[in-house]
């Protein structure tokens, strides 16, 4: 197998294998002692690192093809008596296992660095083997290192009309034995769902029952699925005070359960909202309160705002303040840390290879360029920009309407939690004789707000304000045509960028947080930033000895070895 150096980019035809040490093919030629194993391999992350040099070395993939680990397929259908007495208190009988062909064995957990019992449930498609969730003591769950992600039960998919969706194995086990068979569980809990992308067409034409666990996390993933796979095919299932499919069966039987999956809720999506279909939202808020929203892990940002979906953000500065350039930065930070995809209607940056150059240097931390940055440092953006940023850009009709239907193609084919459209009046706006431009423009912004809310989306709208002073701060109401652009929004802000007693443009940066419509998202405030002219990232101003010229994509994946790791046996990863 091929690895690469994070040190000198060279790559290695190098055989790894176990959580053993090996010889360092990058230093051992130069040392002395050069048979000493200093490279310590992870199989948990597939990443080995050298003790002596301090290099990491990471799998090389070219990125054209992505390649699957198979698992090996052990055809066994034993439990120990420990997994079987397990089982037995969860209410699930041995035909049940055994039909979805769960079965005990060992395996290297990383919670407990060693081999242990665990539970095996195999995951397959049209009946092969694709992948395996191992579940060992205290709750300690894994998946197959390197293998492909999908539903478990996947060929329930391609075998009904109607499909239920629950949050764990030990659910769906619960629902098959209460005789649904067209019970499927997502692979790793209300987290990643990029393995949605793969399979939202065949959904199509189908019924979808959600049975998700009755807690925040459950909400996340009823919402996330309710948005790829349309309202209009979904209903959900309420397990009242229980948590979740097992937990009811385990309290109220098999027959029960099966009556309640029968009577699933509607998803609301005419106006008619009954208290039963928000009964989990109103819990979560009862036991929960208000939260804030998602920081960008920048102080004198998030000490003014914090980020949520289905709100919609208006953004205006002068010509050449930066406003777009910040709102590329904040979705380049709320994608690597919590995985937002983005769409943008952008035509100002045409041709789109110039935004992309922006995003990959405010990803990369250094300017796009074969001199400046490494063919490594390329593949990495371009792996992790296809998967996470799309453009809209329609060759004739450039209308609102046009823009959010293709939008929501990307909410369900690809997930987008972000939707940027910069700018305003590059849009084709399209009165009729009997409307005037303000009353245009609140039918614009309600459409905004409701494709946020509708879609679970964080909407940016861009608009360049009136002509004004250079030295004078632009307000929302300075856009023209319409006060809306102030009442309407959730948040919004100005990037005003700072004169010198030159009157020349500096890199000293304001951000007016002028509207944040909900307090435990933020207040007003006035945010003092740098910009960094290398890779168009934003620095706190009073701190900066240095510039964040590090790649994130690292920095966000990779966490650095611990310095007593020898003593300790932590792994640097």
């Amino acid at each position: 197998m091929k690895y690469q150096s994070s040190n000198t980019k060279q790559i290695y035809n190098i055989e790894l294998k176990g959580k053993k040490r090996y010889i360092c093919p990058e230093c051992s030629d130069s040392r002395t002692k050069s048979k000493q194993k200093d490279l310590q391999f992870y199989p948990d992350t597939g990443r080995a690192y050298c003790f002596h040099c301090e290099t990491t070395f990471f799998e090389y993939k070219p990125y054209n093809k992505k390649e699957y680990v198979v698992p090996e397929w052990k055809n066994k259908t034993a439990l120990t008596d420990k997994a079987a007495r397990y089982f037995e208190s969860r209410m699930i009988n041995q035909e049940t296992v055994k039909k979805m062909k769960v079965y005990s064995d060992t395996e290297w957990m990383p919670q407990f660095k060693k081999e242990i019992e665990v539970i095996c449930f195999p995951y397959f498609v049209n009946e092969k083997l694709v992948n395996i969730k191992y579940r060992g003591a205290k709750k300690t769950f894994k998946l197959n290192s390197g293998s492909q992600l999908i539903w478990y039960n996947f060929d329930a998919i391609l075998n009904h009309k109607e499909i239920i969706i629950c949050e764990g194995e030990i659910d769906c086990l619960s629902i098959i034995q209460a005789g649904y068979d067209n019970c499927i569980s997502v692979p790793n809990g209300a987290g990643n769902f990029e393995f949605i992308d793969d399979s939202v067409h065949l959904f199509e034409s189908k019924k979808i029952i959600i049975a998700v666990d009755n807690d925040a996390k459950g909400i996340e993933l009823r919402d996330e699925i309710i948005r790829r796979l349309g309202p209009e095919n979904c209903s959900i299932v309420n397990f009242k005070q229980y948590k979740d499919a097992n937990e009811y069966l385990c309290n109220e039987g098999g027959l029960s359960l099966s009556e309640l999956l029968k009577m699933p809720s509607d998803v609301p999506i005419d106006g008619n909202i009954k208290a039963e279909s928000i009964y989990n939202d109103v819990k979560d808020l009862f036991v929960n309160g208000m939260t804030k929203g998602k920081t960008i892990e920048m102080e004198e940002i998030d000490k003014y705002c914090t980020w949520e979906t289905r709100r919609l953000a208006i953004v205006t500065a002068r010509p050449g303040a930066g406003k777009s350039e910040f709102v590329d930065y904040l979705t380049t930070k709320l994608n690597l840390l919590y995985g937002w995809k983005a769409a943008y209607f952008t035509p100002e940056n045409y041709p789109l290879k110039y935004h992309y150059a922006k995003i990959f240097e405010k990803i990369i931390g250094k300017k796009f360029s074969s001199i400046k940055s490494e063919q490594i440092e390329f593949d990495m953006a371009y792996e992790h920009i296809r998967n996470n940023f799309f453009w809209i850009m329609p060759e004739q009709d450039l209308t609102i309407d046009k823009i959010l239907t293709n939008a929501k193609s990307y909410v369900k084919s690809k997930g987008i939690k972000i939707l940027v459209i910069d700018p305003y009046n590059k849009l084709e706006h399209q009165m009729n004789n009997r409307e005037s431009e303000t009353q245009y423009i609140s039918k614009f912004l309600d459409k905004l707000t409701m494709f946020a809310k509708l879609n679970d989306v964080l909407v940016f709208l861009i608009a360049h304000p009136r002509k004004l002073d250079k030295t004078e701060v632009p307000t929302l109401y300075d856009i023209s045509g319409s006060a809306h652009f102030y009442n309407k929004t959730d948040y919004g802000f100005t990037v005003h960028r700072v004169f010198d007693e030159n009157n020349l443009m500096t890199n000293d940066i304001e951000i007016h947080w002028q509207k944040i419509k909900f307090k435990n998202l933020g207040e007003q405030g006035v945010s003092e930033l740098r910009y960094n002219y290398i890779n168009g990232r934003f620095e706190e101003r009073q701190s900066i000895d240095f510039w964040d010229n590090s790649n994130w994509l690292v920095k966000h994946e990779t966490i650095k070895p611990y310095l007593e790791w020898e003593q300790t046996e932590k792994c640097p990863f």
